[in-house]
């Protein structure tokens, strides 16, 4: 008689390793990725006004953010039902039994309770516009999934303003746009450089491809237990249309950037050193489904992180200020 993997009982990890593995670290470049660059940026364009301690904190924020959104996600999906024998992406604590729903619940609410004392006292030092990350971030956190409208469970849709996906908007928000203009502001900066605001589209672009692997592997358990991602709103081609179109768009603008904004000329040549990495994950989203969309998870990840700290070096190296503004 064969013992399938379901009935096999699965020896508990370490206690330090499910809390990795809760925190899901193969994540955290999302939110390490556009901080570093907007840091880069910022000395580019500020000088020695470019502060590194104030961008250390808002990254530490912004890594206890995304770990509060996975827990509370790992918490929600499993009371809701997402994540039960069937899930086909990497284990979960909590559906494991490794931790209880308690226990996850108190491990996201520790973590954004220290993301928020982070964002108070950075709010007290840069202004009212750090309180209205601080606060929003935290709630988009919990709303994700849990509350009574969480944003991955619900599309725009229901409140007549279109059918774009709540949860894909917080994470091109939040990860790209937030996250890699804040080191800017957060050090005195004004206006809006144009070479910045490219940046914070393309990484969130890129961000935003991560979520939508994940919700194109996941759409079938997603859409059993009303969980109404793009990917159960609109189907398999039209997430594969968006994952292709995200990490196509964020190498041309990124190529044109020079040329049309004034980005250091070696932002050019970016999308070219990546390219090879952004078609391998194309063609996989293309062809695979279900399980063997794991990997890409991680490629997608990777790529992030690629695309980011190329940015960030061909940033630090560049002889000159050149960033024009569209305001101020």
């Amino acid at each position: 008689m064969v013992t399938t993997r379901r009935q096999q009982k699965e020896a508990k990890p370490p206690l330090w390793k499910v809390l990795l593995l809760a925190s899901r670290p193969n994540t955290l470049a999302a939110s390490f990725t556009p901080v570093l660059v907007g840091h880069c940026i910022t000395r580019h364009l500020l000088g020695n006004a470019a502060d590194v301690n104030k961008s250390f904190r808002f990254w530490v924020f912004a890594c206890l953010i995304q770990i509060g959104t996975n827990l509370h996600n790992d918490y929600a999906d499993f009371v809701k039902g997402a994540d039960d024998e069937n899930r086909l992406g990497q284990a979960r604590a909590t559906q494991k039994g490794w931790l209880t729903p308690r226990q996850t619940a108190g491990l996201a609410t520790l973590s954004l309770g220290l993301a928020h004392g982070i964002g108070v006292q950075l709010s007290r030092e840069s202004g009212p516009w750090m309180w209205f990350v601080t606060w929003t971030s935290v709630f988009n956190a919990v709303a994700y999934t849990g509350g009574p409208y969480p944003l991955g469970y619900v599309g725009l849709g229901w409140v007549s303003l279109g059918y774009t996906g709540l949860g894909d908007l917080f994470v091109f928000a939040y990860f790209g746009i937030v996250a890699t203009v804040a080191p800017y502001y957060l050090s005195g900066g004004t206006g809006a450089p144009s070479q910045l605001m490219v940046a914070a589209v393309c990484l969130g672009f890129l961000a935003t491809a991560i979520i939508v692997v994940n919700n194109l592997r996941d759409r079938e358990t997603d859409a059993r237990c009303g969980k109404r991602t793009l990917a159960v709103r609109f189907g398999e081609m039209f997430a594969v249309r968006e994952y292709v179109n995200l990490v196509r768009w964020a190498h041309i603008l990124t190529f044109l950037s020079p040329f049309l904004c004034g980005a250091p000329y070696a932002w050019a040549a970016v999308p070219i050193l990546t390219s090879k990495a952004a078609v391998g994950c194309c063609l996989g989203i293309m062809e695979e489904d279900g399980a063997a969309l794991n990997p890409y998870v991680g490629r997608t990840a990777k790529l992030q992180l690629q695309f980011g700290l190329l940015l960030a070096l061909f940033t630090a190296i560049d002889p000159g200020a050149r960033g024009r503004f569209f305001f101020g």
